[in-house]
């Protein structure tokens, strides 16, 4: 008697084919894992498991898992750019293009928290590839808020206001919400949270007038 396949209504991980929802599920399990365990801390196979693929699928997407993470960092990199160019480029004030930057930056970081985590936390000293993936995104960056924000507010103040500081001062500051919110959610002791809008407008007025009165 001939043996007979017995079908299953699920695939295994092992036979799927390459598709680019496996690709996502790959890149979104990726960012959970990542966000929580951090790169180093994250096997190859405990990520084939989260993403219910194969590793050579793993392979044949992104070639390892130093590739992933750089995928990763494009992909919430793309979008960054994407949200600071609509808001830096064009005719109006440099301070209220900043206001509109930070508002649209912090309500992107909202959407993206392990995202954000990843892109943040992710920098390993020791790695110049990597390093060097995130500057070339850096570096679009500095060019918009040098040309848009820092050139303007340099002529109209008897100081400098360089990207190099006010690039990472900027991400810092909006990114810190999302960053702390598993320590701050412990200590608000009942307090009402702030709301993602009242966030980035108390940073708008801190950046344009300081904490304390003139």
């Amino acid at each position: 008697m001939m043996n007979q396949k017995v079908k299953s209504g699920k695939k295994s991980p092992g036979r799927a084919r390459p598709t680019s929802e496996s690709r996502q599920r790959i890149i979104d399990a990726a960012v959970k894992l990542f966000a929580r365990h951090g790169y180093a801390g994250t096997g190859m196979r405990e990520l084939a498991a989260e993403a219910g693929v194969n590793l050579a699928m793993i392979n044949y997407f992104f070639g390892s898992k130093k590739g992933l993470l750089k995928e990763l960092l494009d992909e919430f990199f793309a979008g960054y750019l994407e949200v600071t160019r609509k808001q830096l480029e064009g005719d109006r004030d440099a301070l209220e293009k900043l206001d509109g930057f930070i508002q649209a930056a912090v309500a992107y970081f909202a959407g993206r928290r392990d995202h954000l985590v990843v892109v943040i936390t992710e920098l390993p000293h020791d790695d110049p590839e990597v390093i060097d993936h995130k500057a070339a995104w850096g570096r679009q960056m500095m060019r918009l808020l040098g040309k848009e924000i820092c050139t303007p507010l340099s002529e109209q103040r008897d100081w400098p206001v360089t990207p190099l500081l006010l690039g990472p001062l900027l991400t810092s500051m909006m990114a810190s919400r999302f960053l702390f919110a598993p320590i701050s959610d412990r200590l608000k002791d009942g307090a009402p949270d702030t709301d993602t809008g009242d966030y980035a407008r108390t940073l708008s007025r801190i950046i344009r007038e300081g904490l304390m009165p003139r």
